[in-house]
């Protein structure tokens, strides 16, 4: 009964603590003061200094990306492309993209304020800071009018039917996303021909080289992918499934054994308190170090379990076969629904050969999703 009122005054006093500094990171907040670990673009604070500084060069890009966009009417794509171009980055070294140019355009550190529940758009605002503004009120105000006017866009275009490959390539050369991109012909009659196509997501942002690839080489690509994959064993698969298997309990009986060594320790410092060798400060701290250890291990223990607890896994094996007799004969619908049950990712390369009109591409890899129930198979209707 002691132990669990001391343990509500801790509580108790844990809250008060909380609420403290919630009022003190306001109050700090109100005076102008900067807070968080990191500065926005364009200016620094080293440690231990409460009020953030100009930095110069990155100011001058600051300015330079307001004029792009309020005096010069460039969009907000072509200005993360014209830093990347330049070999720009990020105050976090990152490239840029549209997203981080438009946050940049609407961050009102730029006028000397600071912010606080930025995204939290009911309980956050803006005061007057300490620090130095870069960007003048009317420049700022009119690049909101003009950020505010471009919410109103048109929704984002779902891929075609035919584009069945939309969401699961990715680019060999950076790594980035491909996204559908449709070429448009006009024929005779005023109808017109459309090409499905992917392209980089950062050839947008000048990142990226990859030109667009047309969908029907990406098909051919990723078939030839498949039968190039020789002949699998069923035996290998079931063989690696049960190595798997293994290693997996034995990472459990390991966190098992952690488990009880830390409730081991738990008992001891409890005897200890209880028999007035060791302080009650001591003793709620080792418990609060105890009690976090053991529901790391409790968290990582229940994920292992649910492995170990799941059906057999289709095989690698199973899914090729399945594609090799089956994919000349879906439909579009029917092969995105393939993709979508056994397929994680496709990684292409595009390699164009001096003196070649035409590029190459290439499947460099195929993610295979883990987890299918042996039942679920796609066959041909």
């Amino acid at each position: 009964m002691f132990l669990k009122i001391i343990g509500i005054f801790a509580e108790f006093e844990r809250e008060n603590i909380i609420e403290r500094v919630k009022v003190g990171i306001e109050r700090k907040v109100r005076e102008g003061y900067s807070i968080g670990g990191n500065s926005s673009y364009g200016y620094d604070r080293p440690k231990n200094q409460k009020i953030q500084t100009i930095n110069n060069d990155e100011a001058e890009i600051v300015q330079e990306i307001f004029d792009m966009f309020v005096n010069q009417g460039v969009a907000i794509n072509d200005i993360a492309r014209r830093l990347n171009v330049r070999k720009i980055s990020t105050k976090q070294e990152a490239t840029w993209s549209s997203t981080s140019v438009r946050r940049l355009l609407a961050n009102t550190n730029y006028i000397g304020n600071v912010r606080h529940h930025i995204r939290d758009e009911k309980n956050g605002y803006s005061v007057e800071g300490l620090h130095d503004a870069i960007i003048d009120q009317e420049i700022f105000d009119t690049a909101q009018k003009i950020l505010a006017n471009n919410k109103k866009a048109a929704p984002r275009k779902r891929p075609r039917e035919d584009n069945y490959f939309s969401g699961f390539l990715t680019c060999g050369c950076c790594g980035f996303k491909m996204v559908t991109h449709n070429i448009y012909k006009p024929l005779k009659d005023g109808l017109q021909s459309v090409t499905g196509s992917y392209r980089c997501q950062n050839k947008t942002f000048g990142v990226c080289t990859t030109s667009s690839i047309s969908h029907k080489k990406v098909e051919r690509a990723f078939e030839e992918y498949i039968e190039q994959i020789g002949d699998l064993d069923d035996a290998a698969d079931i063989e690696i499934a049960a190595q798997k298997r293994q290693e997996n309990q034995a990472q459990i009986q390991a966190y098992q054994d952690k488990y009880r060594k830390f409730e081991t320790k738990e008992h001891e410092a409890l005897k200890l308190y209880v028999e007035n060798n060791l302080e009650f400060e001591t003793y709620r701290e080792i418990k609060k170090i105890v009690d976090k250890e053991k529901a790391a291990i409790s968290a990582e223990l229940e994920k292992l379990q649910e492995i170990q607890a799941e059906e057999p896994q289709i095989s690698k094996a199973d899914i090729v076969k399945d594609f090799r007799k089956n994919w000349s004969a879906l439909s579009a619908s029917q092969r995105r629904q393939f993709l979508l049950q056994f397929i994680g990712k496709i990684e292409l390369v595009s390699e164009r050969k001096q003196g070649e009109r035409f590029s190459t591409v290439k499947v460099q890899d195929i993610t295979f999703l883990p987890s299918y129930e042996k039942s679920r198979n796609i066959t041909a209707k």
